[in-house]
């Protein structure tokens, strides 16, 4: 008579073994794709919680003006119901001390900056030569007319980097909340101009006097530029320039002297 066989344990072992890797797998899955999904949705939350405080950081950067140097903020958004998130950010304010003008078109335009900071740079925008020979003097050669479009340029150059220093800001912003044991963040970069209190997100001034944004009356500007100068003070002949000390004058009147009876005025909106 035929003999039936069975499995011998070891077998029987080796089955249960393939079986046990075998769900492991499916579970290190399950679980992966259900802390992904988690995660997902966190900073899914994180990304419009970040948008939210950014847009209102800028809003509150162009009603109130910027500080002169860089300013912290933190605080956390229990407001809107995600107590286990907090946010920081951080305004930092153009370091341009030490900056020259020729340094600072430089690195606009990408052209050679010299020792010391000297205005080669400059000098070529004008088919100058610019540069300085091997004894440490200028280089000969250089045109004149260059060294006069030169000397008329410095002034609107260096004014250009007062400008920069008031009127942009770099804000960084991380929201970060804590995943079991670890804190998870996101970073968020953005960059600001604004002319002053009362500017909105496509630079235009309205000021915050009470006047109309149509109204030039009370607005001061560089004559050199025309660019609108923030908080003018009284000097010994009319309104000056707190930062340079320079003589300012009324807008509507700058526009007159050129002629403008429209167009876009640096540092300003439309004349209306």
């Amino acid at each position: 008579m035929r003999r039936n066989r069975g499995f011998t344990l070891l077998e029987t072992v080796v089955a249960l073994a393939i079986l046990a890797m075998a769900l492991m797998a499916i579970f290190d899955i399950n679980s992966g794709a259900i802390a992904n999904h988690a995660y997902a949705k966190k900073l899914t939350v994180a990304t419009l919680l970040a948008r939210s405080k950014m847009t209102d950081l800028e809003q509150t950067l162009y009603d109130d003006g910027f500080a002169a140097d860089d300013k912290e903020e933190s605080g956390d958004f229990s407001a809107e119901g995600w107590d286990n998130y907090k946010w920081r950010a951080k305004i930092i304010a153009p370091q341009t001390d030490g900056v020259s003008p020729d340094q600072l078109i430089g690195a606009i335009f990408n052209l050679p900056i010299g020792e010391g900071g000297d205005m080669g740079g400059l000098a070529s925008m004008f088919g100058g030569g610019g540069g300085k020979d091997d004894k440490g003097g200028p280089q000969q050669g250089m045109n004149p007319m260059a060294g006069a479009a030169m000397g008329m340029a410095q002034p609107m150059f260096t004014q250009m980097v007062q400008q920069i220093t008031q009127t942009v800001r770099e804000v960084h912003l991380t929201v970060y909340w804590r995943d079991g044991t670890q804190v998870e963040s996101l970073d968020l970069v953005t960059h600001l101009v604004s002319l002053g209190p009362g500017s909105d997100r496509n630079g235009g001034f309205q000021p915050n006097n009470g006047t109309q944004p149509g109204d030039m009356a009370n607005q001061w500007v560089n004559p050199s530029t025309g660019f609108i100068v923030q908080n003018a003070v009284a000097g010994p002949n009319g309104m000056v320039d707190p930062a340079t000390g320079q003589q300012l004058m009324r807008r509507s009147d700058w526009l007159q002297q050129r002629g403008a009876g429209g167009g876009v005025v640096p540092g300003g909106k439309v004349p209306q």
